[in-house]
């Protein structure tokens, strides 16, 4: 299947760190010769400990690193991360923490309302808002509160709205389930799985619960000091790691047996 995004050769910097707040010292590479491709409707983790740079990979596809080296490609057409607003509705990145991303003066309706406005399609506001809130299960009670009423399950799922408001193709999600409780995390996680079979969103999951990775995955992206160490289909990788650190994280996963799928993703329910 023809790639939606695909990088060659990417690195990424941040600025070194000054004894003067108005002196830079130069740049730190987070990110060393990257290349990658993400297909339609394909779920793909990006793994490794915290400091490995999967979450940099995540945002310098949407230009958040201050600088970029390589190629980017958004079906076969090159971009500069940078400079892309022209891909804002196509490519669309979902954070961590749900709360400190939403505007705390706005309610619900609001919230996905100023984004439906800002991207006009054919539909009216009101079928939209309806089919967000269906898609994301969501409840309508819900289009009145604030985000401090909500809890974390639902704010992540007001979050997934307002992204899939503009119809992207890709959807980058940033750790997005690993603040909420398991029966949650199930169930953000199944929703994200039915958007990629039935809307064949792209999806890019970064992670560093493993067993998250094995029962949703189709792919997997093993990252370490900047690098990729290996990539290939979860069960390829699960079952048949080739490279020491990956050998060394699945061994710390706790128990000899990795969670099987009927133990993370669980009948869609509304949070």
């Amino acid at each position: 299947m023809p790639s939606v995004v695909s990088l060659q050769g990417v690195s990424a910097y941040y600025p070194t760190s000054s004894d003067s707040f108005f002196v830079q010292s130069g740049w730190t590479r987070i990110l060393e010769d990257i290349s990658f491709q993400l297909s339609a409707g394909e779920i793909l983790s990006i793994v490794g400990e915290s400091g490995s740079g999967k979450s940099t990979l995540g945002k310098s596809i949407v230009g958040l690193v201050p600088k970029i080296s390589g190629t980017f490609a958004f079906r076969s057409k090159t971009y500069n991360p940078l400079d892309m607003d022209h891909l804002r509705e196509h490519i669309q990145i979902i954070f961590q923490d749900p709360y400190s991303s939403m505007n705390p003066m706005m309610t619900v309706s609001e919230t996905l309302e100023e984004v439906i406005r800002l991207y006009p399609k054919t539909e009216e506001l009101n079928t939209r808002m309806s089919r967000l809130l269906d898609r994301a299960n969501i409840p309508k009670d819900a289009l009145t509160k604030y985000p401090h009423e909500l809890s974390g399950g639902q704010r992540q799922r007001v979050c997934i709205a307002r992204s899939l408001a503009v119809e992207p193709e890709v959807l980058i999600c940033d750790e997005i389930v690993s603040a909420l409780d398991v029966s949650v995390q199930a169930k953000i996680l199944n929703l994200l799985k039915d958007l990629a079979e039935q809307k064949s969103i792209a999806i890019l999951f970064t992670t560093h619960d493993l067993h998250v990775v094995e029962s949703f995955a189709d792919n997997v992206l093993v990252m370490t000091k900047g690098k990729i160490a290996e990539s290939g289909s979860v069960e390829d990788i699960f079952q048949n790691p080739a490279n020491d650190y990956t050998k060394s994280l699945l061994e710390a996963v706790p128990g000899k047996n990795h969670a099987k799928e009927s133990e993370i993703l669980m009948p869609s329910s509304s949070s």
